[in-house]
């Protein structure tokens, strides 16, 4: 194969992964917006699980208890990997309560630090911090373009510059 072929067959097929990795969070959050406390009826859509599957349904993304890290595995049985190591709290232990994931196949965890969220590669986009300062995130889920978190009982929800995947 020659070699102008080669280097643009590589660069293409690289394309998706080196984008996927440049990922930090002022993609997502949208300048002067913050939480708002929202009261009512909760729309939580499913159970509290830390499992979510990949927009394309091609990967499942799971944590399991006292891990500090997120597994991947290929569907439909593929082997869990470590996936995406997470924030722990100083002097606390790795805890993730729920798992979520955009369109654009960031996915965001629940956790005692606020909500991490994670490019498509595995690496941390950040921190979005919690609503209530010292509280961790006990369930997250989207609502079209909001991103809809509950803590000690009181949902919040935050706009953001992505929807959810399902």
């Amino acid at each position: 194969m020659p070699r102008p072929f080669a280097a643009v067959a590589a660069a293409l097929l690289l394309a998706p992964a080196a984008a996927a990795q440049d990922m930090p969070l002022s993609q997502i959050l949208i300048d002067g917006e913050g939480w708002v406390r929202r009261d009512g009826p909760w729309n939580h859509p499913s159970a509290v699980t830390p499992t979510v599957t990949s927009p394309d349904h091609s990967t499942e993304f799971s944590w399991q208890s006292g891990e500090a890290f997120l597994h991947a595995r290929q569907l439909p049985n593929g082997p869990r990997s470590p996936y995406a190591p997470l924030r722990v709290p100083p002097r606390g232990t790795p805890k993730v309560t729920e798992l979520a994931a955009d369109c654009a196949g960031r996915i965001y965890a629940a956790t005692p630090v606020g909500v991490q969220v994670f490019d498509p590669t595995g690496r941390l986009c950040g921190v979005v911090a919690p609503p209530v300062f010292g509280a961790g995130v006990d369930l997250l889920w989207f609502e079209g373009d909001r991103l809809v978190v509950a803590v000690n009982g009181t949902r919040y929800t935050r706009k953001l510059r992505t929807a959810g995947a399902g």
